[in-house]
């Protein structure tokens, strides 16, 4: 077990460090100074020249790059230029409003499809069935920003005291006033976790130790949830891991319709400025969350599947899109 995570902590580390070498290279090759951006379009040539040297911006690129992972490594994401302030501390202050309502949606999320999985999944087949597929489907099909116009206009969020206004983390009434945001997030993503869990539930009660359990006396209420339930938690978890990188994603465009002073709003105001130190800030700290969550997920299901610590398994379990699909496919034991 140690070994095996110990290898997916080292795979961890390479992709962040492939992709924030990426990131680096992408940003240098665009076109435009720093300098400029900085000094302005009145500034002289001469005052961008002396600008630019004392950036280093025509320094050879290894030496760029060596010297970016360097201030990494010491907790230093670079300057921004538009805010003449730390990228670190620019990041330090968004970030918390990004992160809580994206939790928030998340949290959600569960609370909403475990029980209406299990709901769906037991009266398969039937109209509450249909019913529940077809609503959650429906709103998968309507992008957050738009299902957030519409539930302000629903609720009415004056009236209703709903509104997230610029609330802060703060504030008491912090759940008040994420609520919307995040239900409008969480919205558009019950129906995939739903399905998964679903999908896996009503697979599991077409195998045999289920009609052995009925043999023995267990109650259909037992099976469901001490038996079917725990065995169809391996696809769950997978596909909330895939659910929770889109929910951050997703945060960072609410916060744009109900001006919260999150992640969001910094990387709009740091794209239309030009400010490539904080732009490359922002996408490496949202790639490393994905790679951090799609390590956990393995990390939680060497707990919930024993299984999957085998060897045989390890060469599928190394892509994360083929380890998916096995999941889709998991079968549970007789116990």
């Amino acid at each position: 077990m140690t070994r095996y995570l110990l290898k997916k902590a080292g795979q961890m580390l390479i992709t962040l460090l492939l992709i924030v070498l990426i990131v680096f290279i992408m940003f240098e090759l665009i076109p435009g100074s720093p300098a400029r951006i900085m000094l302005g379009m009145n500034a002289s040539q001469e005052q961008v020249a002396a600008l630019e040297s004392e950036l280093g911006i025509h320094e050879p690129l290894p030496l760029k790059i060596n010297k970016y992972f360097v201030g990494l490594l010491q907790g230093d994401l670079g300057h921004s230029i538009h805010f003449d302030k730390s990228v670190g501390e620019l990041i330090n202050e968004a970030a918390p409003v990004t992160f809580s309502l994206a939790m928030y949606a998340f949290v959600l999320i569960i609370v909403l499809s475990v029980p209406l999985a299990l709901l769906a999944a037991r009266k398969q087949g039937s109209f509450l069935d249909n019913s529940i597929r077809f609503v959650t489907e429906t709103t998968l099909a309507i992008p957050p920003f738009f299902m957030a116009i519409i539930l302000m206009l629903i609720f009415r969020t004056t009236q209703l005291g709903l509104s997230s206004g610029r609330g802060n983390l703060e504030s008491l009434g912090f759940l008040r006033k994420f609520f919307m945001p995040a239900l409008a997030i969480a919205l558009s993503r019950v129906a995939m976790a739903l399905e998964f869990l679903r999908d896996a539930i009503i697979e599991q009660k077409k195998l045999f130790y289920t009609r052995a359990a009925v043999g023995k006396g267990a109650t259909k209420s037992r099976i469901l949830f001490f038996h079917i339930f725990r065995n169809s938690l391996v696809p769950y978890v997978t596909a909330l891991g895939l659910i929770l990188a889109e929910v951050f994603g997703g945060s960072i465009i609410i916060e744009q319709v109900f001006l919260l002073p999150g992640l969001g709003r910094l990387l709009v105001t740091a794209v239309e400025a030009r400010d490539f130190p904080l732009t490359q800030g922002i996408i490496i700290l949202i790639a490393t969350v994905v790679i951090i969550v799609n390590f956990l997920v393995d990390f939680i299901n060497q707990f919930i599947d024993p299984r999957l610590r085998s060897s045989d398994m390890k060469s599928t379990k190394s892509n994360f899109w083929l380890k998916l699909s096995y999941k889709l496919k998991f079968r549970g034991d007789v116990e």
